[in-house]
């Protein structure tokens, strides 16, 4: 194929939600500025953060420098590793519901989102600011991760490979266990009760993988890599924001089932802080939301199957009990209470 017939990049919105984490989304962004896939601009909604976090990426920005604390990570390449490690044209802007321009040659762009509104709520946020219309796809990133060199080429090829994926999942490392998977992709629920987990964590990363598969087994891609084509989002629409956490992948997910699949990009690999963002800082508060939207899932598209999902979140509790662990019973308790809104 020759130069003038080959066909351009597909511009890409990369999408970080983050909420009191600055240190993460810097090195983050680091790893994104140096992918080979280079059309692309960088969101990051701040959702009401309390540690300057905006002022601080944005300090970075203007001069990019590598914190000697960062893992090393094989394939992994960071823009600040340059020996004239360029300043990341950025601009700050609130929330306004609506996409506006980026200037010329800016790459990131930093929104304060107003109040914390969850993954789902900043998720739609950075949708909303970069519009339909200049992008073919978003890929949604934890902050907490850092990127090879490939991941967003992989995720370009799979989509280019079948049209119909309409959210396609990485390679999901442990940070500070590489050797080890976190997730192939996402993963997978029991729709009998709604219990969830991750497709091959804790298998060798080494370990060959069979990518169909993996794609059969998903009910979810995980929210750490999430690459969305424009036509999925136009179709399906936004994120649930009444979740707030947890579970609204999966919602997405099964809105688009009839006429989207989910797809895997086992070359796009992504390594995952697992929870640096939420759950280390406040894991009961975060693990309320987990076993609430188990059941708001249900009782949303299975509302046969709650009463089924009841039992095993007791049988759950009474696992607490018997391992003393007093505080996560007393919740897990409560969330048996809980009225499903609209039941």
């Amino acid at each position: 194929m020759s130069a003038s017939s080959a066909q351009p990049e597909p511009r890409i919105a990369i999408v970080l939600v983050n909420w009191n984490g600055w240190r993460e989304c810097i090195e983050c962004i680091d790893s994104v500025l140096a992918q080979i896939h280079g059309n692309f601009h960088i969101f990051v909604v701040d959702n009401d953060s309390r540690d300057l976090s905006i002022e601080k990426i944005a300090s970075w920005c203007s001069a990019p420098a590598a914190d000697p604390g960062w893992r090393r990570q094989s394939g992994v390449d960071r823009h600040s590793d340059a020996a004239d490690a360029l300043v990341v044209p950025h601009r700050i802007m609130d929330h306004v519901g609506a996409s506006v321009a980026s200037p010329k040659g800016t790459l990131v762009t930093l929104i304060r989102a107003g109040g914390n509104l969850g993954f789902a709520g900043g998720c739609n946020v950075g949708i909303k600011a970069a519009g339909l219309d200049d992008f073919a796809y978003f890929w949604f990133l934890n902050p907490d991760t850092v990127v090879e060199r490939r991941a967003l080429a992989e995720l370009v090829a799979r989509a280019a490979h079948s049209p119909t994926a309409g959210i396609i999942g990485s390679t999901l490392l442990f940070y500070d266990a590489p050797g080890t998977v976190f997730a192939l992709a996402g993963g997978r629920l029991n729709l009998q009760n709604g219990h969830g987990s991750h497709v091959g964590q804790g298998t060798c990363a080494s370990l060959l993988v069979d990518a169909p598969r993996v794609e059969r087994e998903l009910t979810w891609v995980c929210g750490a890599s999430m690459f969305v084509s424009r036509a999925f989002v136009r179709e399906v629409g936004l994120m649930q924001e009444d979740y707030f956490l947890y579970y609204e992948e999966a919602d997405w997910a099964t809105r688009g089932a009839r006429k989207f699949r989910l797809g895997f990009a086992p070359k796009s690999v992504v390594f995952h802080k697992s929870g640096a963002n939420s759950s280390k800082i406040m894991p009961l508060f975060t693990a309320g939301f987990y076993y609430r939207n188990r059941l708001r899932f249900m009782g949303r598209f299975y509302p046969d199957r709650v009463a089924a999902t009841r039992r095993r979140l007791f049988r759950e509790m009474l696992g607490h009990v018997a391992r003393r662990r007093w505080a996560w019973a007393r919740l897990v308790g409560t969330t048996l209470l809980w009225k499903i809104p609209g039941d």
